[in-house]
Formats: structure tokens, sequence, C-alpha cells
């Protein structure tokens, strides 16, 4: 039983812990030529509430990547803050980015808020959620799916961008793009990578309705759990474990399915979920591969489509400019060398990919003290002390929108930059980088150009109908338009 004594004596033992662990970490600092890294300036510098309460409002308010971007414009690219009693190194810089997933990246492996948000939906041996063997073993299975000849192949896009451009209302009403992109991309990928597609767009049935509930319910409170303090998930929370399991069980009746189908002639040479089943994996590691798959290939890639139609219609120039390139192809049916050589509608996603990363935030945390080259110091360019265990965050979002790398226009929607010489490495990630780079970075790109091609051959412009609301994002393991994307498109007359 605590006493008032105990209350007393163990907030001041915590706090002497601290000190002498801030006192050793100095000195380690010092005599690694490191210099000090700023701190957020707490109200309450123990657990950090402030702070806490802050994100909390974010996050329900869907304005967390706008918070964050505002702390590093006025407490530096790189800065300690302090949630739940919890130091968090918050940095914007490609530098450290570039040592921590590429030249160390053994040094640095998955762990921190992102790891925390992703195993109770994925599962512990996803290719999202494993380090060293493991994570090279998940990486192998799924990489097959990703080759050039795969990707190549249109006619699987076909079908399911037809059925998006049919559900499109031609009368100029009203739509949420966003919805329909989710839709499409998650036939796509199950037809892609399972062999046949849950049709959502045709005949959506009240299993796939649910799932598609589930599996965004479990990702947005599995992220926000980690985000205000990973101590939150270790809560019981009953609603959200019905969930994780409903959304287990769904893909387990696809796993059977296939099982007892595997000897059907399918649409598709390569089925994905075969090959899986044939390396040995049993039912839970292949749930896993198969939810990472669906993350990579269906939220990304509808993420990154919504943010590019979004910005198109609030710029009406470009969409001339893209439908003039697009139009002068003579083919209805591009080739894959066709797509890839226009220039416009590359920049034109580049952009939108550059101001909306579908993946924005990440963390990792080194397995030994090691130092970062950029953050210290009053001009933020010398290399700081990190201690084993410090979970490192990064924004996307936010480094993407950096003013001395992008331009003083660095917040606006403009493809042009991308054809004025702008030199970007580690600057521009929005696939992550090093041995960790998206596999699926082709299949989303071979999408979105395809996806892109066909709406403006059929549509000749597109506006926004919610122009005056704020832009609102929802923070899941990838991000979304928490209010959809809502548009209204004119039918090309001829």
């Amino acid at each position: 039983m605590l006493t008032p004594i105990h209350l007393l004596v163990l907030p001041l033992l915590y706090l002497f812990s601290r000190l002498v662990l801030y006192t050793l970490h100095r000195r380690r600092s010092r005599s690694l030529g490191c210099s000090p890294v700023p701190v957020y300036p707490h109200k309450d510098p123990i657990l950090g509430l402030d702070l806490f309460r802050d994100t909390l409002r974010a996050i329900n308010t869907h304005t967390l990547l706008q918070l964050w971007d505002s702390r590093f414009r006025n407490y530096g690219n790189t800065h300690y803050t302090l949630t739940l009693g919890k130091w968090v190194l918050m940095t914007n810089e490609p530098e450290n980015v570039k040592l921590i997933l590429g030249t160390k990246m053994d040094e640095w492996p998955l762990d921190g808020p992102r790891l925390h948000a992703a195993v109770p939906v994925l599962g512990r041996k996803s290719v999202f959620t494993t380090n060293g063997a493991q994570w090279r073993e998940a990486r192998g299975m799924i990489r097959p799916s990703f080759v050039r000849d795969q990707v190549a192949d249109l006619q699987c896009f076909a079908k399911h961008v037809g059925n998006f451009l049919n559900a499109i209302p031609k009368d100029g009403s009203t739509f949420d793009m966003q919805e329909l992109l989710l839709s499409m991309t998650m036939d796509s990928s199950t037809d892609f990578l399972l062999g046949y597609s849950t049709n959502s767009l045709l005949e959506p049935s009240p299993e796939a309705k649910q799932f598609l509930e589930d599996f965004e319910y479990t990702s947005r409170e599995a992220a926000k759990k980690a985000r205000l303090g990973t101590l939150l998930l270790l809560l019981p929370d009953g609603e959200f474990q019905a969930a994780v399991t409903r959304v287990r069980e769904y893909v387990r009746t696809y796993i059977r399915k296939s099982q007892a189908e595997k000897t059907d002639k399918k649409e598709r040479d390569y089925v994905f979920l075969h090959e899986i089943l044939k390396s040995g994996a049993d039912e839970e590691h292949a749930i896993d591969q198969v939810l990472s798959v669906i993350i990579a290939g269906r939220d990304t890639t509808a993420a990154a489509m919504t943010a590019c139609f979004y910005y198109l219609a609030r710029n009406p120039e470009a969409v001339q400019k893209l439908r003039k390139e697009i139009l002068d192809v003579e083919d209805e049916m591009p080739t894959w060398e066709q797509l890839k050589n226009m220039k416009y509608l590359k920049m034109v996603i580049k952009e939108g990919l550059r101001l909306f990363p579908p993946a924005s935030t990440n963390s990792r945390a080194p397995v030994k003290d090691t130092v970062l080259p950029r953050g210290g110091g009053p001009d933020g360019k010398q290399p700081i002390f990190v201690p084993k265990g410090q979970v490192v965050r990064w924004s996307l979002y936010s480094m993407h929108r950096r003013k001395d790398i992008f331009g003083e226009d660095a917040d606006e929607f403009r493809p042009e930059r991308w054809d004025e010489n702008l030199r970007v490495g580690w600057e521009y990630i929005p696939f992550s980088g090093g041995p960790r780079i998206c596999l699926g970075q082709q299949f989303a790109l071979t999408q979105i150009e395809y996806a892109l091609f066909k709406f403006f051959r059929a549509f000749k412009s597109i506006e926004p109908r919610d122009a005056d609301s704020p832009l609102l994002l929802r923070t899941n393991l990838t991000v979304t338009f928490a209010n959809g994307c809502l548009v209204s498109a004119i039918p090309d007359s001829k």
C-alpha cells in the first residue's frame, strides 16, 4: 500500500533518475563533439501533458500534420518533445532521415510509434513490422508481385478504372472522389494480388463493407494510441480488439477460398496469395502479408490519387496542360512506355505526392548510442547525440514543404517546379528510401498514371465542391482526407 511518504518519494526518485540520465547524456554528447538540441517549451516538463492535450485535440480535429509543421517552423527542424513522460526527437532533416533509413539502417530497426501502431493491425510477421532476417523473408515473399511484367500489365487496371469512370456522375453533380478511389484501388489490389476482385464498385457485399469500416477504424485507433503514448495500446479496448478480429477473419476467408480454388483458372497467371501459401507460410503469417499488401496497394495508392485530383480541381491551368498532353496520344489504351514518357503527367503526380505523401510520418529508435548529422547548435546544422532507444520521428508532410528546399511557394501546388532543375534526393521520398523503399512504388505510379490518363480523356474539367473548407487530414497508418474530396466533373462532349 502506498503511504503519503511513498507518494512524495517516488516522484523525487523519478526526477533524480531523469537528472542523472540527462547529465550522463550531456557528458557523452560533449565527448562526441555534438551540440545541444532545442527543446519544445513545455508548461509541464515532467509528463508533457500540455503537448499531449494539444496533440489529442489536433488528432480529433484532423490537424495533426499541420500542428507538427508549425512546431518545426517555430522550434527548428530538429527538436525534442515530451509526451506522457517519454521524450521524442522530432526531425525534419533529410540528412538525418538518409542516415536512419539508408547508410546506417541496421542501427535503426523498426521501433517506436510507427511499429506500435502497425503491430495490432498488421501482425508481428508483416513486412512493415519486422526487422533483420524476418523482414528479408517477408520482403522476399512480396517482391515477385511487383516485377515489371506484373506492374506493366495495364489490362488488370483497365476494367477497374472503367468501373470507376462509370460511377462518376455525368450531370455535374457533387461526388466524393476519395470514396470512389478507395473502392477502385481495393478492387484492383485484390485482383492484382489475390487473383480475384472484391468488386466494391459494382456489388459490394455486406462483409466487404464491414471489412473496410473495421480496417480503417483499427488503423486509425492504433495510430492514435501510438502517437498519444504507446502505453495506451496496452490498455484493454474491447471494441478495438473485436474489430481487429473481424479484419483478420475476413482475410482468412479469402485465404481459405484461395486454397479451395487454387486449381481453378484465374484471370492472372501470377497470384500473390498462392505464392505465399506455396512458401509454407501458415494462415496467420499469410494474413499479416495480405494486410500489408492491402495497405501498400490500396490505401497509399488511393491517397496519392485523391491528392492529385484534389489539387487539379483547384488548378484549371494545370488541367488544361495535362489534358493537352493526354489528348496528344492517339491510342485510347496507352502502353506502359507511353505513360512513363508523359512529362507533365509525371510532374503532376510528383507534385501531388510532394504535398500529400500518403505515409506522411515514420519513426525509428537506435539499438545503441549514436550520432545524427544535423539538428544541433544555433543554426541547427551541427551533429547531435542520440542515446540508445531514443525514438526519432519525422514528417514528410513538413519535409516536403521546406521553403529552403522547394522555394517560397513550397506550400503551393505547382507541377512546373519539377521542370526547373530542382535537384532533390532524400529531400523528396514519398515512397520512403533505402533498403526499405516501397516495393509497390511502380505499381502505385502506374495505376495513378493510367487513372489520370483515362479520366482526363473522358472528362474535360474537374471542380472543387469544398473549396471553402480547410484541408483536414486523418492520420491513420496512412493519411486520408478527413471529409473526403468533394468534386464535380464535366464530361468531354466529343
